[in-house]
């Protein structure tokens, strides 16, 4: 039972929302822990954030997340951010506290939790395919939990540069190793041996099952967790063709309901339950 005097709300701002699984998943989420708060979704332009943020202080909404083109633009109006999202330059997930807003990113503390049981974090050598938002963010995630390597393989290099800068001005940081390839004109995109994480943070795969990265999967190392950022569909071509090799994976349904799970932790205080956000989501895609 809220021990406040009004219910507890929590929000999407994003411009597009259209079609955003979250306010379903999460409202799901806050049911079957019966717990009485609700999740809206909010169509908020650029010229319009710094007010609607002003609202969800005045209205005391006890968390929001963050869709685009927000998610880079939002740190000169909080009061404090997470190491990974102040290294990233990315917040998707914004905490109401005491003493203000505070700015976290979800996606890396994410992918790290559902990489542990595979790989272990510290000493590891990653290789994230991309460079925007979500690249960034779990490279820096990673950095910070020990990551001895990242390989970030991508069309425009100039766009990791500043994730690349960031990482070696840090003490916490600034011995990984941090480098960025150009993606290949032609040929094939070269996993090093020792790579024990490869991700897939494009575009490629997204509504289409079929579409093929320019990797060779049986020449992929036997101890690598290959993950997908892709959750429509999650069983992309790369998700088939690695647990064909028997490769561990995680799809991109698994990452973005643990993203959301990390919020509902950071909001509430409680365990969702995954399963039921799981079952929200492909019944809101349709899966």
């Amino acid at each position: 039972m809220s021990t406040h005097p009004q219910q507890d709300v929590c929000c999407l701002m994003g411009d597009p929302v259209a079609g955003n699984p979250t306010q379903y998943m999460l409202e799901k989420a806050f049911a079957v822990a019966n717990l009485d708060w609700r999740f809206l979704t909010f169509e908020v332009s650029a010229v319009d954030f710094e007010m609607a943020l002003k609202g969800a202080r005045i209205f005391e909404f006890r968390g929001i997340m963050l869709a685009p083109p927000h998610r880079g633009e939002v740190h000169r109006y909080l009061e404090s951010v997470s190491d990974s999202a102040r290294l990233s330059g990315q917040v998707n997930c914004l905490q109401q506290l005491n003493d203000g807003l505070r700015g976290v990113n979800t996606e890396g503390i994410a992918m790290r939790r559902l990489a542990e049981p595979y790989v272990a974090t510290k000493g590891l050598h990653a290789m994230i395919l991309g460079a925007g938002r979500t690249a960034k963010s779990i490279a820096a995630e990673l950095a910070l939990a020990g990551a001895t390597s990242l390989e970030l393989v991508c069309v425009e290099p100039t766009q990791a540069v500043p994730l690349v800068e960031s990482l070696k001005s840090d003490p916490h940081t600034a011995a990984v190793d941090c480098r960025v390839t150009p993606w290949p004109k032609n040929g094939e995109i070269a996993v090093g041996n020792d790579v024990r994480l490869l991700l897939n943070a494009t575009p490629v795969g997204r509504y289409d099952g079929k579409a093929a990265l320019p990797l060779n999967i049986d020449a992929l190392p036997a101890e690598l967790l290959v993950c997908d950022m892709t959750f429509n569909p999650p069983t992309t071509r790369l998700m088939r063709d690695a647990r064909k090799r028997a490769l561990p994976t995680v799809d991109g349904l698994t990452l973005l309901v643990e993203q959301a799970s990390v919020a509902f932790e950071l909001w509430t205080g409680e365990k969702p339950d995954r399963e039921a956000m799981r079952e929200a989501v492909e019944e809101f895609l349709v899966l």
